[in-house]
């Protein structure tokens, strides 16, 4: 179903039950870094993505917008994370912006506001980073839910400040492309201003490290009201103190206005 840096994800079948699927993320071992592996009296040793998984599916911490861990399992090579599909097949948002040209403005705010419930629950309830928000981590099932995955590079915001950059260049923000600390919610916050801009423009807004550490944001035109490129540029500030909280997207006029 996909690949990225430390593992695969294919669709499987239980021998037992034909009928049942699962979606299966291999991780592998020896490419977990040194610094993401976490002990746990009742988990063992896992790899900080299983851990935060796991805790993420609490109740009281699951969110309907966020990938849930059915399970998972271990041998020499990989560990094995399982999880429901999201539709069958479901699609990420960046084939789907690929494939559907015209997408209106209630379809994007649609979308865009089940990344940013997600955003907001890990954020304010689970305190929790995710770190590699982008169009790919971004689960469409056809009928228009959003599931956000991948979480790889999440982290646990009590741990931070972090030095070390993890996720997407394309989706960096600057503070963190030049080196220095930072606490992860922002990071996500510039994030969430890229997918915006992606989802509206069908292009990223910078086209190299460069662009994204100074360069003024291309608006070639404005397909939807104000309101929308007003909010993807106060997501993009590149002062960090002015930036705005995730709460503070959600009560933007473009994120209330039906």
């Amino acid at each position: 179903m996909g690949q990225g840096a430390y593992g695969e994800v294919k669709l499987a079948r239980s021998k037992k039950n034909p009928a049942k699927k699962v979606v299966l993320k291999y991780v592998t071992k020896k490419k977990i870094l040194v610094d993401t592996w976490t002990r746990d009296r009742r988990l063992g040793t896992v790899p900080l993505e299983i851990h935060v998984l796991d805790y993420l599916r609490r109740d009281g911490l699951k969110h309907p917008n966020i990938v849930e861990m059915e399970g998972f399992f271990e041998d020499d090579v990989n560990y094995y994370i399982e999880m429901m599909p999201h539709g069958l097949p479901g699609m990420d948002l960046f084939d789907y912006i690929e494939l559907k040209a015209n997408m209106d403005e209630s379809e994007c705010k649609n979308i865009f506001r089940q990344v940013v419930d997600a955003i907001h629950h890990l954020h304010t309830k689970a305190l929790v980073v995710h770190r590699d928000i982008k169009d790919e981590n971004v689960i469409l099932d056809g009928e228009g839910k959003i599931k956000l995955i991948d979480f790889g590079s999440a982290a646990y915001i009590k741990n931070g400040p972090f030095d070390v950059f993890v996720g997407t260049i394309d989706y960096a923000a600057p503070e963190v492309l030049q080196g220095k600390s930072y606490r992860g919610k922002e990071q996500d916050i510039w994030a969430l201003g890229i997918l915006l801009y992606t989802i509206v423009y069908k292009e990223n807004p910078f086209y190299n490290v460069d662009e994204i550490l100074d360069h003024p944001l291309r608006v070639p035109f404005l397909p939807f009201s104000e309101d929308c490129i007003d909010l993807i540029r106060r997501m993009l500030d590149r002062d960090v103190d002015n930036r705005l909280t995730i709460t503070e997207v959600m009560e933007h006029p473009w994120m209330t206005d039906n």
